[in-house]
């Protein structure tokens, strides 16, 4: 599925296939194991890799934020510590007032290093303080990242 650049499609859970709806539900269980002492800004995702594994991740703060693990960042080292490196689609809860839920741009980074291409999916939840579901949407990383640093750069 091709979305227009900029453009979110948004979505229902019951809209989503099966292996989308468990991302969600794996992603937003696993924000309730995020550690915010300090921000009180859980985030939780689940990534679905190229063997088509979930691998779950949360953010854990620290005292000193730059040393904060973000939950795609600790779902993409998981995946990376069971030897596969391709992603390709990423499920992301968090909970936010208004708009979309997205990764920030450090993770749209290691997303898009990790993904299997700009057309790797992400999932955006927007959740509740009580952790229901609000607003589902659909995007790509080529669309939150369109010109993006990758290892092809390098060449």
């Amino acid at each position: 599925m091709r979305y227009s650049p900029g453009l979110m499609k948004k979505t229902t859970l019951d809209e989503l296939s099966k292996t989308d709806r468990r991302l969600v539900e794996k992603a937003v269980a696993i924000r309730e194991k995020a550690y915010t002492p300090f921000s009180h800004y859980k985030c939780g995702a689940a990534l679905q890799d190229v063997h088509n594994k979930i691998h779950v991740g949360c953010n854990i703060e620290t005292i000193d934020f730059t040393l904060t693990t973000h939950a795609e960042m600790d779902a993409i080292n998981g995946m990376i510590k069971s030897g596969v490196y391709k992603l390709k689609t990423l499920a992301v809860a968090v909970q936010a007032g208004n708009g979309f839920a997205l990764p920030c741009g450090l993770c749209r980074q290691k997303i898009r290093e990790f993904a299997t291409g700009p057309d790797a999916r992400i999932i955006s939840v927007n959740v509740t303080r009580q952790g229901n579901i609000r607003q589902i949407s659909l995007t790509t990383i080529g669309e939150l990242y369109p010109l993006s640093f990758t290892p092809d750069c390098l060449d």
